[in-house]
Formats: C-alpha cells, sequence, structure tokens
C-alpha cells in the first residue's frame, strides 16, 4: 500500500462512510505501519486485502488526482 499521512486525511472519512463498521481507532494511520492497518480493515470489514487494495486505489484515484497533479 503505498499512502501519505497527507492524503489519509482524505481517505479516512470515505473509507468511514463506506464502512460504518470501521471506527477512528481502526483507520489509525502511522506511516511505516500500513501492513497492520491493512490487517485491521481486511479483519472488520471482511474483505481481503486484494479488495482493500482496490479500494483505497480507486478512492485515491477519484479524491486525490487533482492534488498530485499540483
Amino acid at each position: 500500500m503505498n499512502i501519505q499521512s497527507y492524503q489519509w486525511s482524505v481517505l479516512k472519512p470515505l473509507l468511514k462512510k463506506r464502512f460504518a463498521e470501521l471506527s477512528d481507532d481502526d483507520l489509525k494511520f502511522e506511516n511505516g505501519k500500513e501492513q497492520e492497518l491493512y490487517v485491521k480493515l481486511v479483519r472488520k470489514t471482511g474483505k481481503s486485502e486484494e479488495d482493500i487494495a482496490l479500494i483505497i486505489k480507486g478512492m485515491q484515484k477519484a479524491y486525490l488526482q487533482h492534488s498530485t497533479m499540483l
């Protein structure tokens, strides 16, 4: 997973909206601990790690594309 901390402030509420079962603690992001975040998301959502990666990539592309082009 390739997430920057500045991106997480945009992605976190989107994930929380999509998956109501996720808490703020589940979505706590720390640089270098992305794999632990994935494990929490997989466990809480019941989705596979590949599905979570696709969801996050899609959100990055849809919501962050313009900010990365600046």
